[in-house]
Formats: C-alpha cells, structure tokens, sequence
C-alpha cells in the first residue's frame, strides 16, 4: 500500500505541487480549490472550520482561537505571531485565509452536489464518482459513491453519513488522532513540506480512500470521544470495533478493541503528547496493541517530531510490521525512518527549503535508503515566479525547473525537467495557461522522451474538479489537453479532453457537474 504523501498542493497559481507518490484525494484537492475561492475569515472560524486549511491542525487552531479572544486579527500577517507559524507556513496558507472583523460567522449554505463521468475511447472504459452534501440546519448529510474503471457495480463503493459538527457522526467517519500511528489519515501527512502530522479529530468520510474509514457512529463531548463500527472490510472480513479516547492537558489516550474473521480479537491503543518548550514543538506517539502483553511488547511502535519555529522540522518513526492495525497510518510498516526538512526566507523575493529521508527496513542492517532535495523559489518581478528543484534518490537525480507568470486571471506555466540515473535518462518539457474567474479554460502541450519504463518522468495536471492527474511518462511521445468550464451558472460543467500522441492516438473524455 503506497503512502499518501502530499508535498504541495497543485491548483491554479502552482504555489504548491503535488509529488508523485500521492494516490486519490479528490476532495481533499477540492477543498483547496473552494478555500481559494471562499477564504475563511481567521477572526470569527470555528475550529472545524479552520482545520479545513492545509497545515493546520489542532495544535495551530487552538492557538489561533485562544489568541483571537484577547486581539481580534487586524491583517493576516498577524498570524506569524502565534507559536508554530513561520514565515514559509504563513506564505502556504495566506491564499486560503482572510481577515474581516465586521463580517459574521460564515454559514454552510445550499446543497453541494458533483458527479463526474470519465471515459477511455480507445477501450470504451468509463468510471464515475457523484457526491452530495445537503445542509439540515445544524445538520449535515452527505453521500458518496464511486465506478472505477475495472468495475461492474455502480454501488461497488459508498458512503454515507449524517454530521452534526465536532459532536456526533452516524455513518462512515475518519479519524485522525495523535500523529496517525493507528488512528489517522494518510492524506494530511505532508513529507517534503515540513509538516509534523498532528490530530484534526473526526471527520465524515468523503473520499474513494476505500480502506481507510470505520462505519457506525462516533460522539465527541469535550474532551471525550467514543466511536464503534462494524464494517465488511476488504481483505479481513466483517471487522467490529469499538474505542474511546481521552485528552487532557496536552496528553491523548486512546485504545480500541477489534474482532474480525480473518484475524480474531485483539486490543490496540495509542498514548500522545505534544508540548511547547522554549518556542519548540515536540509531539510524540506510542502504539501497540494485540490479543496479550506480550504481543502488545513485541509490536511496540512510536513516532516523534521537532519544529524550533524557524523553520526546521524533524521527525523519527519506528512503526513494526507486526503492528495489528487494518487502516493505513501515514508511514510505512516495518521500517524506521527519519525526515528532516528545514525551509528559509532569505529576502521577500527568495526563499528555499531542504528535505532529507532516510529510511530502512527494521529487520534489515543495510544502508539506509536515501532521499534529497533541494528547492528555491525567486520572485524577481511582480508576477513572476521561478522554481527549481533538485532531487535525488538512490542512483538517480532530477531536476526541475519552472517559469511562471500571472496576468490579471491568466496564469502561463512553463517547465523543463530531466532524470538521469542507473535505470535511464529522459526528459520532459511542457507550457500552459489558465484563465479562471467565471469561465476556466486551461490547455497544456507536453513533449517528452525517456529510455523505458524505468526511467519514466511524471507529469501533473489539474482535472475536473476533485481530481487531479498524474500521468507516467515513458518513451517518446507528445500529450495534449484541454479543460473547458463556467463558473456563472447555478450548476457549474466542466469539460476535459486529452490525447496522448504515441505509437497510436488514445483521447479521452470527462464531464462534471458541480452544484
């Protein structure tokens, strides 16, 4: 099971990107899309609502709220003078966040409803995904299903749930507590941008994760929280479970019972603290679980992370592989790693930033495996913005180097990037544009050629909204597409088209509708 792991997040600006390792996340890329558009006013948001914003979690959202009680936020440049927002943080969340003291709480408003159709012409294969969230007062009740490709049934996967916000869901649900060991969610650990995973709490399940959610109901009251749930999992059968967890000062304790056909009955349990020290953040994490003692000692796993508020951030995991947990943490099993990342703003015009993983198997006594990388960005004019990046893993080393320009609502993009390594070499070069205010029209030409599959370059592109593309180029060839959409109308279409020009040419089509 790959990692989900979100460096940056890709939407129209490119002030972030999204790494290749990343799998399905449609709402969580529609989220900042909406965030960009509907910013959330930092002086009057619930603690719900500000854990919308990537990079927040609930260390910064209390923090955010216990400072506003005393100054109301005048700018948003404000926020640098809470503990734990640094100047590249700020730089990550200043699209996504506004200040307006005069405005009143902001209220979720009208049904919120997309379905997406996508279609191969050359194999007459197609898949969809519809989601609705409908507003009851106070209430919110929310569906989702999804066909893939490979996939007969319309209702092969669903979900569903009734939520009364930071108070009860009935349904499926998410959890992320701790630092995710057991009980977290792999789409808000952000590796190469420096970001320690922290709790957000509950969260109804929305996404094509198929994996990763429990199904039943949770309660959360203060700092006290329950959840059961009893669900036909994939690989083990019909799972029950039932757990509670605790927090109080700056520890969390939570534990649950599982019972499942394939593997029986066992107990797991997490114990987290996080703590400011001297303008540091450390949090930490231990977990085990298992039918006995025993086996709770040998599958012993733990986590730490450092931020100094400067910009440095580390963090160590040692997770077994014995870990008797059915959902995916943020991190692998059976290995031990360690991320460092540091990032610095050099002048107003010029940042960059470090990153570092070492990583191993924990049964194994070979070297580590290592990855490095190394990005600038420079903004020598108003509006233009250069990137590059240097990046090497094992025997291979890529670089990337990006030109891009706003005018008004237009954004033109650029991009030459090459790999060379033991497995191959290859380059790919592309240019784009997007116009987006009422309308969306974005087109991008990319050229590229590689030795084989091994040394294949990969090439991320926006979609229909809640999707986002990664396509993995090998060989010689050319791809092109077009996205078509207005935003002016109570149901909002949006139209894709792409054709990829090699051996033989192979189009394909998606159509969105978005309430």
């Amino acid at each position: 099971m790959e990692k989900l792991l979100l460096l940056f997040c890709l939407i129209s600006t490119d002030q972030f990107e999204i790494d290749q390792e990343i799998t399905q996340t449609p709402e969580f890329l529609e989220r900042i899309r909406r965030l960009k558009e509907d910013p959330i006013d930092i002086n009057t948001a619930r603690e719900i609502e500000l854990l919308l914003i990537p990079y927040i979690d609930k260390y910064l959202a209390e923090r955010i709220i216990k400072y506003r009680e005393k100054h109301k936020f005048e700018k948003r440049d404000e926020l640098l003078l809470i503990e734990g927002v640094t100047p590249y943080l700020f730089d990550r969340i200043k699209n996504f966040i506004t200040v307006d003291i005069k405005r009143k709480r902001r209220k979720i408003k009208g049904i919120d409803f997309l379905s997406r159709f996508e279609r191969k012409t050359d194999v007459s294969e197609y898949k969809t995904y519809n989601r609705i969230i409908v507003p009851l007062k106070n209430v919110l009740v929310s569906g989702v299903c999804e066909k893939d490709y490979d996939e007969e049934n319309y209702l092969d996967y669903y979900a569903f749930s009734i939520y009364i916000p930071e108070k009860l869901i009935i349904g499926d649900y998410d959890l992320d507590l701790g630092m995710g060991i057991i009980f977290g969610k792999p789409d808000f650990f952000y590796r190469s941008a420096g970001i320690i995973p922290g709790e957000r709490g509950f969260s109804p399940h929305r996404s094509t994760y198929e994996e990763n959610f429990f199904r039943g109901i949770t309660y959360g009251w203060s700092d006290f929280m329950i959840f059961g749930s009893y669900i036909d999992t994939r690989n083990w059968g019909k799972e029950k479970f039932l757990g509670t967890s605790y927090k109080f000062s700056s520890i969390r304790l939570t534990g649950g019972i599982s019972q499942t056909e394939e593997n029986g009955k066992f107990g797991v349990w997490s114990f987290y603290a996080d703590k400011s020290l001297a303008g540091n953040l450390f949090r930490f994490e231990l977990a085990s679980g298992g039918e006995n003692p025993t086996e709770n000692k040998n599958n012993l796993s733990y986590s730490m992370g450092m931020d100094n508020g400067k910009g440095l951030k580390a963090i160590y995991v040692n997770i077994k592989d014995s870990l008797p947990t059915l959902r995916n943490s943020p991190f692998y099993k059976d290995e031990e790693a360690l991320y460092i990342n540091y990032t610095k703003k050099l002048s107003p015009d010029i940042s960059f930033g470090i990153f570092t993983e070492l990583s191993r198997k924990l049964s194994s006594m070979e070297p580590f495996d290592r990855i490095a990388e190394f990005h600038i960005s420079w903004e020598p004019i108003k509006n233009l913005k250069l990137n590059n990046r240097i990046k090497t893993r094992k025997e291979q080393i890529n670089g990337r180097f990006d030109v891009i320009h706003k005018v008004k609502d237009i954004t033109f993009k650029s991009r030459f990037e090459v790999l060379n390594g033991s497995d191959g070499s290859g380059f790919m070069a592309f240019t784009s544009f997007r116009y987006s205010k009422d309308y969306v029209l974005e087109g991008r030409l990319v050229l590229y050629e590689t030795e084989d599959w091994a040394s294949r370059i990969y090439e991320h592109e926006n979609d229909l909204p809640g999707k986002f593309t990664i396509k993995q180029l090998y060989g010689s060839g050319k791809r092109l597409y077009l996205i078509l959409g207005e935003k002016t109308l109570p149901v909002n279409i949006y139209l894709k088209w792409g054709i990829d020009f090699k051996d033989t040419a192979k189009n394909e089509v998606g159509l969105a509708f978005q309430l």
